[in-house]
C-alpha cells in the first residue's frame, strides 16, 4: 500500500475568522492549492476540506480540519485512520516568532497553541512544522495575558501586515513544494528557514 504525505494547515472554519492571524495555516494551504489546480472536497468522516496532488514521488494529501481549533487533532486523527500516512507537516501561527519570520522544526512543545496540542494528543508530537510568526500581542493594563493572547490570535491582520501576508504565503507555497519534491527536514531548513520573509525571496 502507498504510503502518504499529509500536510495539515491549522484554523478556524467560517467567513468570521478566514483574515485572523490564527488561520495562517489556511491561507497558505488556500494560495497552494489555488496555484496547483486542486479542489477542495468535503471529507465527512474527518470533519475537514482535503485536497490530493498526485507526484511523482508520492501523494500528498492537503488537510484543513472544520472541527475548529481546540479539536484539530481529532480531525487528523480520523483523516489517518482511513489512510496510510507516512508523514505529516502542520502550518500553524506562532506567538514567538516575529511577524514575518518563517520556521522548521521537528517536533518539541506546542508552546501554548492549541491546535498543535489536541494533534499531539490523538498523534503524538514526531511531526514537521512550519511556524509562521505573527508576534506577541500588546499586553492591555486591565486585562489578563491570556485574554489578551486570544483576542489577538482571533484579530483579523491589520493593513500593513496584509501587504506582507501575500508574500509569506508565496514563500510557504515554495517551501511546501520543495518539500514535496525533497522530504529532508534538513534541506528544508537550510533552503527555507528565515528570519524574515524578504521581497527578494518571493
Amino acid at each position: 500500500m502507498q504510503e502518504h504525505l499529509l500536510i495539515v494547515g491549522l484554523g478556524n472554519p467560517g467567513e468570521k475568522y478566514a483574515l485572523t492571524r490564527h488561520n495562517i495555516g489556511f491561507m497558505i494551504l488556500d494560495r497552494f492549492v489555488y496555484a496547483h489546480h486542486l479542489t477542495w472536497d468535503n471529507d465527512t468522516r474527518s470533519q475537514a476540506l482535503y485536497a490530493r496532488l498526485n507526484h511523482t514521488k508520492t501523494s500528498v494529501f492537503f488537510l484543513k480540519p472544520q472541527t475548529f481549533m481546540n479539536l484539530s487533532g481529532k480531525s487528523v486523527a480520523a483523516f489517518c485512520k482511513y489512510h496510510t500516512i507516512s508523514h505529516i507537516l502542520v502550518i500553524h501561527d506562532d506567538l514567538d516568532l516575529e511577524f514575518g519570520a518563517v520556521r522548521f522544526k521537528l517536533g518539541g512543545s506546542s508552546g501554548g497553541h492549541n491546535g498543535l496540542k489536541s494533534i499531539d494528543s490523538m498523534w503524538g508530537n514526531e511531526y514537521v512544522r512550519m511556524r509562521c510568526g505573527i508576534g506577541k500581542p500588546p499586553l492591555g493594563e486591565h486585562k489578563p495575558k491570556e485574554q489578551c493572547v486570544i483576542e489577538y490570535v482571533l484579530g483579523e491582520f491589520g493593513a500593513q501586515e496584509r501587504k506582507r501576508l501575500e508574500e509569506i504565503c508565496v514563500y510557504g507555497v515554495r517551501a511546501l513544494e520543495f518539500f514535496i519534491d525533497n522530504p529532508s527536514l534538513g534541506a528544508l531548513q537550510n533552503a527555507f528557514n528565515t528570519k524574515q520573509v524578504r521581497n527578494e525571496q518571493v
